[in-house]
């Protein structure tokens, strides 16, 4: 993948600043996301990680998990990573269904068209909701704080993939995905054949920073983000095997690497923030027709966790443009330019929560580590909590889906898992 200027588009394919910005980048994070897979897949063989230690332990559950630290060699330089490997149970068939080769070779394959085929359909969903009083007129924005009535209000879990970019394996031509079949991921297997690759957007539901200023008994301060990002699958992420290794009938799954945004948020780390990470979801069917998850992540180990910039000289020239109601723009961009260059010297970029970590440290004489654990690893050790939680619930959730549809071999599937549309 070169620039895109240098790259021919499929006809009457359009791409805005936002696009060129994404497709630019992702070469870069593609191989990337690719190093940290080889490093880890020989990571895993010789146990060669850093530090390794346990993460997320379920009660009365055949699953394990194990997080981890570690330095991967990318081109750029070996940079500090860390990750966890998750290992769920899924789904065992019951009675005869699931008895002998037969039974096993079924289950086969319904999880493989239900792993490449739909599983990026409907891996998010919504809750329960009450529904609104019939014929009643919406409350007024003003005393809507007041209301009691019930409205429409859709709540949404889990993950939400779509589709917005590929390339052309007979043509080499990039192009973009209709907006009308955003929904309906693509097969998976036709990565290699039909796409060389394809670019998702990624929105995670429901995903919160917990924030323990006092300690685990005092005030708890919940930040729900709003998490977005961009991934790109190609054949080396796509897994569809059959009897892999001893005691596995099928694996059959999908990964991707993440793409960092093209505009930054208030967060320095975690989905579309990512310096470098690949994910993969395999799943896998075991002889005795039992199915488990296998969910390998890593990522950079990032220096600050968020974004805040001591910068008058920006906000009064923001402000100036608000007040003008953009006038000012063009003519205060030379001075906007110039004071860029300035403030990236003076390192007006700055993170508070990793200050505080430091300042706590600074003040205590080295105690807050050692006594209260207030250390960056431990926040890193949360952060990947969070991330094995969020698959954990919507992997949960996406089991009743899997269990409702008798046959995924079926050409007469709902309509709402072939578009790929919440239900």
């Amino acid at each position: 993948m070169n620039d895109t200027e240098n790259l021919e588009l499929e006809e009457n394919t359009v791409l805005t600043e936002n696009d060129r910005a994404i497709l630019n980048s992702a070469a870069g994070f593609h191989g990337d996301g690719l190093a940290l897979k080889k490093w880890w897949e020989e990571a895993q063989q010789a146990n060669g990680y850093t530090d390794r230690f346990d993460s997320v332990h379920t009660l009365n559950r055949s699953e394990s998990s194990f997080a981890f630290f570690g330095e991967a060699p990318l081109e750029r330089g070996k940079m500090p990573v860390m990750g966890l490997v998750d290992d769920v149970f899924y789904d065992r068939p019951k009675a005869a269904e699931g008895e002998g080769e037969m039974g096993v070779t079924r289950m086969k394959e319904q999880i493989r068209e239900f792993a490449l085929r739909y599983f990026l359909r409907v891996s998010d969903y919504r809750q329960p909701e009450r529904l609104p009083d019939p014929g009643a007129d919406q409350v007024p924005p003003y005393l809507r704080p007041l209301s009691w009535r019930a409205e429409q209000d859709v709540h949404r879990s889990g993950m939400e993939f779509t589709q917005r970019y590929y390339k052309s394996s007979s043509t080499g031509r990039i192009g973009k995905f209709p907006s009308e079949t955003e929904n309906a991921v693509v097969d998976m297997r036709e990565i290699g054949r039909k796409y060389d690759w394809i670019i998702l957007k990624l929105k995670v539901f429901d995903f919160t920073v917990t924030l323990k200023p006092t300690g685990n008994d005092g005030p708890q301060f919940l930040l729900p983000l709003k998490e977005e990002s961009y991934l790109l699958v190609s054949p080396e992420f796509i897994t569809d095997r059959d009897d892999p290794e001893p005691g596995i009938a099928g694996e059959y799954g999908f990964g991707y690497a993440f793409l960092k945004n093209p505009s930054r948020g208030p967060f320095a780390y975690g989905p579309g923030e990512f310096e470098a990470a690949f994910q993969t979801i395999n799943f896998r069917v075991l002889n005795s027709g039992e199915i488990r998850v296998r969910m390998p992540f890593v990522s950079n180990r990032p220096d600050k966790i968020t974004h805040f910039s001591i910068d008058p000289v920006g906000w009064s020239i923001s402000l100036a443009d608000r007040l003008t109601f953009g006038i000012s723009s063009g003519l205060l961009q030379p001075v906007k330019e110039a004071w860029s260059k300035v403030a990236s010297t003076l390192g007006m970029d700055q993170d508070p929560v990793v200050a505080g970590i430091d300042l706590a440290n600074l003040v205590s004489l080295g105690q807050s580590a050692k006594q209260l654990d207030i250390t960056v690893d431990q926040l890193n050790r949360g952060f990947l909590v969070r991330h094995s939680m969020q698959h954990y619930t919507t992997l949960s959730a996406s089991l009743r889906t899997w269990r409702q549809i008798p046959d995924w071999l079926s050409k007469d599937l709902p309509d709402w898992v072939v578009a790929g549309t919440s239900s």
